[in-house]
Formats: C-alpha cells, structure tokens, sequence
C-alpha cells in the first residue's frame, strides 16, 4: 500500500509537471516598443485547445488513476480471497470423493455416516436414491442437528420430518399423503445441492408414490 501510494504521488506530480509546461508554451517574450533589445516584459498569448485539451485529458486520467485505486486494491483482494476458498473447497471435495456404483445396501451405507472419518463422503438414502452430503457436513455430520439421517435409509424420517427413531406402532404404518409430499420436497433439495451416488437396494418405490 505504501508503495501504491508513492507511486500515486509521483505520478501526480509528474502530470502537473506536464501541464505545467504545456501551459509555459501560450507565454512568449515580447520585444518592447521603446528599447531596441528584447525586455523581460512577457505579453500573454490565449491558450488554444492545442494547450488546453491536452492538459484536461492529462488530468482527467490522473483523477480517474487515482480514484481507482481502492477498488483496484479492493480487487485484488477479494481475487486473492476467492482463490484461496476455491483450493479449500476443490480439497474438500477430494477427501469426500466417494466412487458412485449401481447398488447400496443399507449395511455399506452406515460405514458412511461421517463417525470413521470427519472428512470422508457421509451418504444418505432417500426416497431409494443414495446421495454424498459432505457439503451439508455441519448438518448432517456427527454432533449436527440432522445426523440421524447420516449412514442409511432417511426415507420415512425425512417424510415425516423426525429428528429421533420411530417406534414399531409408527412403522407398521403407512405414508401418508401429506408425508410423502414433504419427502419430495426433501428430495428436490437433496438433487439440487448433493451428488447422487447409485440407487438403494431393496427399496420399493410403491411406498412413496403418491
């Protein structure tokens, strides 16, 4: 910054220095009318648009440079910031990388409920599609508010919008239409911002259709 602005203040005073003389041009040394030698008496001659456009376009892109040069910096900055985010994000998604496949049990799904490894891929079943939520790591990550759905079939807990486990009365019955419009809801979020990996297996699609 120190530099930046001494670089300002040279500049500055390099174009007073240029419209100065172009200024010193509409001057000229007029012979008097009384002594034969030239005097030191100087007559002023009008500035034409030859001095004046110049020195106004000289100035006007001084004043333009250095209003600028906040944003310019401002700039800079948020580019250097925005790099720096992309690494950590283009990281993360390395370490979570899970390699997709046809078919899911529900067993290989709780290895990945995100306890093994607080970086690795956390997989969650819904409505029979299995989706990598690293990106919802906060939510449904160990210790986050929806971490019951983390490393298994979700279905019926997201349908129902249940933070805690059914009992066996509660799962001998049916969706309702209700629950299974909310499911959807929770699906079209889950396919706009997670990655599907494969389908579960076992799951019956009659039991969440409408």
């Amino acid at each position: 910054m120190v530099k930046e602005c001494s670089f300002h203040k040279l500049l500055f005073v390099v174009l007073l220095v240029l419209v100065q003389r172009k200024v010193s041009e509409g001057f000229v040394v007029a012979p008097s009318p009384t002594v034969k030698s030239y005097s030191t008496t100087c007559t002023q001659r009008s500035l034409g648009p030859e001095v004046l456009v110049p020195a106004a376009v000289i100035l006007g892109g001084g004043a333009l440079w250095l209003s600028g040069a906040e944003d310019r910096a401002n700039q800079a900055k948020y580019d250097e910031w925005k790099a720096q985010s992309d690494a950590r994000m283009a990281e993360r998604a390395r370490l979570a990388y899970i390699e997709p496949k046809e078919e899911w049990t529900e067993d290989e799904l709780r290895v990945y409920d995100g306890n093994k490894d607080p970086d690795g891929p956390i997989l969650i079943a819904a409505d029979g599609v299995v989706y990598n939520v690293w990106k919802g790591r906060n939510f449904y990550g160990p210790g986050g508010e929806y971490a019951i759905f983390a490393g298994r079939d979700a279905t019926r807990l997201l349908a129902k919008f249940r933070t805690e486990e059914e009992d066996e009365e509660s799962l001998k019955k049916p969706l309702t239409v209700a629950e299974r419009a909310t499911l959807q809801g929770y699906v079209y979020t889950f396919r706009e911002k997670y990655e599907p990996v494969g389908k579960l297996k076992g799951f019956d699609p009659k039991d969440t259709a409408f």
